[in-house]
């Protein structure tokens, strides 16, 4: 029995094209589960092992004669594609000019998002890195700002009625359980935000997305990493940037929608999803001279130096 995933128990099904193999042995460097093994008989496939299979495809992208196929957990062979040549991939300098020239566009032109164009992100998100395949996260695109203000529209109803049930005794009790931060948080943070959002609606002024012309709204099941869902919005982001889309990730839509039955039904979230994080893009209406690079909270470094036990570490100083 395999990992369990929203998609069933079954592990991945690694097969050795046996004609074809050199016994190079890069399946068994590269595996993390440590399936292969090299036996009297050539590689050896454990399908028993540890957890088995999780299908992470590691396999099949790394074996020069392309003789490993590995099937279940949502993969197949149809699922690789080549990779660019070194020539064609970004240099770092080109790396760091794409992602300290991204910044949070919240004002966008009248000119619409087309379908090729987000169609293009969302692929671009599917490479993401994620805990154990299969994906877990789900996309639900809004095309057009008439979808995408319908989605604040909701937001906002949701927000005022937050705001009504805080604002009165029942509020009063539930502060009672809270920690002091997640207090603070509400009283400075959330509440004046839900009120913003809340009245600007009545002024039919969009503060929850700002009157965007498309937004990702990413959404993952119980059984993936919490993490997955932003890794992919991130993803996304960086690939609207490098497509001159303005982009900014909007983090008050997720927890109103996870609070309505009946918005997660109307907006077609699979069961057990729950909505992470919305993605707004369309075309800058704003350009940016300038970058800024904000510090962390902390960073701390560790460095290990060899001992006759192995290595330990010491903080550097």
């Amino acid at each position: 029995m395999g990992v369990v995933s929203s998609f069933g128990n079954e592990p991945g099904n690694p097969v050795i094209d046996r004609g074809r193999c050199t016994l190079c042995g890069e399946c068994i460097a590269v595996c993390p589960l440590e399936v292969f093994s090299r036996g009297e008989d050539g590689i050896r496939v454990d399908r028993e092992r540890g957890f088995g299979c999780i299908a992470c495809a590691q396999c099949m992208m790394t074996c020069p004669a392309d003789c490993i196929s590995v099937t279940g957990r949502r993969l197949s062979r149809d699922s690789l594609f080549e990779l660019p040549p070194p020539e064609a991939r970004a240099t770092v300098e080109q790396v760091e000019a794409l992602l300290s020239s991204r910044r949070s566009i919240r004002r966008f032109k009248e000119e619409e998002v087309s379908r090729e164009a987000i169609d293009r992100v969302v692929a671009a998100a599917a490479t993401a890195p994620m805990g154990i395949p299969p994906w877990e996260v789900g996309v639900t695109v809004f095309r057009g700002r008439g979808s995408v203000r319908e989605l604040a529209r909701d937001t906002a109803d949701t927000y005022e009625k937050f705001g009504r049930l805080f604002g009165g005794p029942v509020g009063v009790v539930l502060r009672l359980f809270m920690t002091r931060a997640s207090r603070e948080q509400l009283r400075s943070f959330i509440l004046p935000l839900g009120g913003i959002i809340a009245d600007g609606r009545k002024k039919r002024v969009d503060y929850a997305l700002y009157d965007a012309p498309a937004a990702l709204l990413f959404h993952a099941s119980p059984y993936g990493d919490a993490a997955d869902a932003f890794i992919a919005c991130t993803y996304a982001m960086v690939a609207a940037e490098a497509m001159g889309l303005g982009s900014c990730m909007i983090g008050c839509v997720a927890p109103a929608i996870a609070r309505r039955k009946d918005l997660l039904k109307k907006y077609g979230l699979p069961d057990g999803h729950m909505p992470k994080i919305v993605l707004i893009l369309g075309h800058p209406a704003v350009r940016f001279l300038r970058a800024v690079r904000r510090p962390f909270h902390s960073v701390a470094e560790r460095v290990g130096f060899p001992s006759d036990n192995g290595g330990s570490a010491r903080s550097a100083p």
